[in-house]
């Protein structure tokens, strides 16, 4: 796929082309008594053109931050405050909240997406799990199905994120994937929070049974402790056996914002090395076909004015230029926090 895109009617019928933003290094941060931080590609980190590999995520479900100096002048309105949204700041909207905020507005965050050259949007339909129902949203199947048409018009790929791996093959599910929107799933939100080991793979194997390899399967679990061992440490009894998910099912690695740079980059590796069968309680053979994404870096530092934009997209590199040990690993798969060049240009 390539640029330009038709998008819909209500924008100006052309998805806005990839441009540099801002610079985020130097400096880079510091390797430490826990890892070093790697800073340039390694070679077997070879990233795809745009759209060419389902398994590559380019997305920021957390961190875009509109130029509030270029959308205010032509508002129909100002920019809302939702409940659970970020105030540190305002403009730092969350992809899982898009749907709740006017049109206008939404068109604004799906042009800077584009412009930063993301291919992925993330969407969480459960009202439960990003504050839908406390801003007065009915999130049916339809409405949501109706939301996803509209991003896929802008030639993004959809992420459906739900919250609970418990609902299963409920509508809002079968009718999102059957209707062909849907480019990725990720099943469950911090789910050893949720079931126990045994019973996520059970649930998993329902999700896999029903999809059959048409699109891929998330896991997503909470984030290491600043242990270096961390798969997170909360989760060790957690699909210990890859082999079974081979290329279906793969790992949304979420890490410790209080972690360092060279820690969370240990922490990618050790997840890596856990998928393909070698981390500590493993079973089988391992998954080599399936992957390992920086899924969610600096999301609550970000949410908390802790942290920016900018210095997100800096740790999503320097995560992305992970090396190995043991050529049968594989790089890191893409970022859902957000990403760019040091020098600013788009990934």
């Amino acid at each position: 796929m390539s640029w330009p895109f038709y998008i819909g009617e209500t924008s100006s019928g052309i998805r806005p082309a990839p441009i540099p933003h801002a610079a985020i290094a130097p400096p880079f941060d510091q390797s430490d008594q826990y890892g070093i931080v790697h800073t340039t590609l390694p070679p077997e980190q070879v990233i795809p053109p745009h759209f060419t590999d389902p398994l590559w995520m380019r997305a920021d479900f957390n961190g875009v931050t509109l130029d509030l100096n270029r959308w205010n002048p032509k508002a129909p309105m100002p920019l809302p405050f939702l409940i659970g949204a970020n105030s540190t700041p305002l403009p730092m909207l969350m992809t899982p909240m898009a749907v709740l905020y006017p049109r206008y507005w939404q068109d604004a965050e799906l042009t800077e997406h584009a412009e930063r050259g993301y291919d992925d949007f993330i969407i969480a339909p459960d009202g439960d799990s990003w504050n839908l129902q406390e801003n007065g949203f009915n999130a049916t199947p339809q409405s949501i199905l109706q939301w996803c048409q509209y991003v896929k018009s802008w030639g993004f790929r959809i992420v459906l994120w739900r919250g609970s791996c418990t609902r299963g093959l409920d509508s809002m599910f079968t009718t999102l994937i059957d209707s062909g929107v849907v480019s990725f799933y990720i099943h469950g939100k911090e789910v050893e929070q949720q079931l126990s080991g045994p019973d996520y793979d059970t649930s998993l194997h329902q999700i896999d049974g029903y999809l059959q390899g048409k699109i891929p399967i998330g896991a997503h679990f909470s984030s290491d402790s600043v242990r270096l061992m961390g798969y997170p440490q909360s989760a060790p009894d957690y699909i210990r056996d890859w082999s079974q998910f081979n290329g279906r099912v793969h790992l949304m690695q979420q890490l410790n914002v209080a972690a360092s740079a060279g820690l969370q980059g240990a922490s990618m590796y050790y997840g890596r090395k856990r998928v393909m069968g070698m981390g500590d309680g493993s079973l089988g053979s391992g998954a080599p076909d399936s992957r390992v994404v920086a899924f969610e870096t600096m999301a609550f530092s970000q949410l908390y004015g802790q942290c920016d934009e900018g210095y997100g997209c800096l740790r999503d590199w320097e995560l992305i230029c992970g090396t190995r040990d043991d050529p049968s690993i594989p790089p890191v798969s893409g970022f859902g926090n957000g990403n760019r060049y040091p020098n600013g240009n788009p990934v």
